[in-house]
């Protein structure tokens, strides 16, 4: 079941009726109730096993470590968190990286002459294991931090852990931003309901107008790189970045504002990242509930171990205050950003694009910065101007793209090779005039109305990034409201890529 197709929406009106008939004391019975139903309707039903034994494990497990805290068993209560998250990442891990793992194993004992085994195992695993696991070590560790009590039973932790918005592509959330709310009950709220549908109707203007349009030539370029190479190559890298911003964060509008229907409201996942002036900011606004995730539960904790304090202080005689501050950070960064890479695959290509490719140019935007300044003030360049906030803009972006380039293709081979492709032919500037861009599989006017739709998207950004665009809706007259809302509406359904002969792709990060 996609978020984009028929059903999904007989689904959630049907929800929402029962949702809000239902007495509000027993609301999360039905939330529950719904989870179960979109879990089996969108993903291999025996599947479900895993799911189960994860909320069982982290239910009792987060209970055992707040209770042994509150007793004063320090022993007890690591113990509990150690086996917890064994359990979950373990689980995570058999599933979704033995191919990974089994994989480096067949390489190296080719080369050393050790025992051989099969290059993976045929597991299927279950929809959004990335993000409800992550979810439920959250839960796991901050019982141990006595940052929240956790569920007071099972099937409320089966809710948290398992919320149906939340399956397809997170967003990643903790206890104390969403448990009270999932648990409240809540009247009929007008405006929860038509803010949610705005919502959700502009998630898929992104997804039918523009994403599906941009996944035709990215497909075409990258579906034949001998031929459509040199700047074809670096037009489909800033495409599909285009792309896949508009699938992912159409698909969080989309759950997000169905949540807030029923009157949950989910973190953001999304901040307008385009207008970022770096690559650290724009990993502020891009993903953002992974960022917090990892900032919170990865590099806080190896920043304040002894080994990282330890190197601080050794390195601070050797090469001074500044450099013992910078290179324990650096490190800790690291151990986050190779994280990250695995967290998107099991692959090396998302360990490069995805990791080490944005550690290094974070790295680098730390370190340059006091001689960017400097140059920037010899060279009286105003730093708060429009222009070079603007190339600031463009600079991240292009940065950002390649690094993306990896995500797309299918390996870190292929990846290499295709932007050799890019560098190699050159001389083939006019395809941006000569009427080539109609042969990547959109005639004019599809093409046109993707750059008209490109065109609504940064104008929107724009305006959000000043207020909330629904907020600033609100106050206009009824008459203006209701012919925005009408023209969303007109351009999903004579403009949206569905119908009988077009299958609607799946999310891009339906699959995490």
């Amino acid at each position: 079941m996609t978020l984009t197709s028929l059903i999904f929406y007989l689904f959630f009106g049907i929800s929402l009726i029962l949702y809000y008939i239902t007495p509000r004391k027993k609301q999360w019975y039905m939330l529950l109730l719904f989870s179960v139903a979109f879990f089996l309707m969108s993903s291999t039903p025996f599947t479900a096993i895993y799911t189960v034994f994860a909320i069982v494990s982290t239910h009792f497990c987060s209970h055992y470590i707040y209770k042994a805290r509150e007793a004063g068993k320090e022993g007890f209560a690591r113990a509990s968190l150690v086996i917890g998250l064994i359990v979950n990442l373990g689980i995570l891990a058999v599933l979704k990286y033995n191919g990974f793992v089994l994989g480096s194993y067949s390489v190296i004992s080719h080369a050393f002459g050790l025992p051989s085994l099969p290059k993976s195992l045929s597991l299927i695993a279950p929809l959004g294991i990335s993000f409800y696991t992550f979810q439920a070590v959250g839960l796991l560790v901050d019982s141990y931090w006595s940052i929240s009590m956790p569920p007071d039973k099972l099937l409320k932790t089966a809710l948290f852990v398992g919320y149906w918005p939340q399956l397809t592509s997170g967003p990643i959330a903790r206890y104390d931003e969403i448990g009270a709310q999932l648990f409240a009950g809540h009247e009929f709220s007008w405006k929860n309901l038509t803010f949610g549908l705005q919502r959700m109707l502009w998630g898929i203007f992104k997804k039918l107008v523009i994403s599906s349009r941009l996944a035709v030539i990215v497909n075409t370029i990258y579906g034949d790189v001998s031929t459509y190479n040199g700047f074809y190559i670096w037009l489909a890298a800033c495409l599909f970045m285009l792309q896949l911003y508009t699938d992912f964060s159409g698909c969080m509008d989309i759950i997000i504002g169905a949540s807030e229907c029923y009157g949950v409201i989910l973190p953001e996942n999304f901040r307008t990242p385009f207008f970022s002036r770096s690559v650290q900011e724009f990993w502020q606004r891009w993903h953002i509930t992974l960022g917090g995730w990892m900032k919170n539960f990865v590099l806080y904790p190896i920043l304040r171990t002894k080994a990282w304090a330890k190197m601080g202080k050794s390195l601070k005689p050797k090469l001074g205050k500044k450099a013992a501050r910078q290179i324990p950070s650096f490190l800790g960064m690291l151990c986050v950003w190779l994280l990250i890479g695995l967290w998107h695959g099991g692959k090396y290509k998302y360990i490069v694009g995805q990791g080490i490719w944005f550690w290094c140019w974070i790295v680098f935007e730390q370190v340059f910065e006091p001689h960017a300044k400097r140059i920037n003030s010899f060279l009286k360049i105003d730093s708060n101007s429009f222009g070079w906030h603007v190339f600031q803009s463009v600079r991240t972006y292009l940065i950002v793209c390649f690094g993306i380039m990896f995500f797309r293709l299918n390996s870190l081979k292929e990846t290499i090779s295709t932007i050799k492709l890019g560098f190699r032919t050159t001389s083939n500037p006019w395809i941006f005039f000569d009427g080539s861009l109609y042969n990547l599989g959109l005639n004019s006017k599809n093409f046109w109305i993707m750059i008209i739709g490109i065109f609504v998207l940064l104008t929107v950004s724009a305006l959000q990034e000043k207020e909330s665009v629904r907020e600033r809706l609100e106050r206009q007259h009824i008459v203006f409201r209701w012919i925005v809302l009408y023209s969303l509406i007109l351009g999903i359904l004579i403009f949206g890529m569905y119908g009988p002969g077009y299958q609607a792709a799946e999310f891009i990060y339906k699959g995490f």
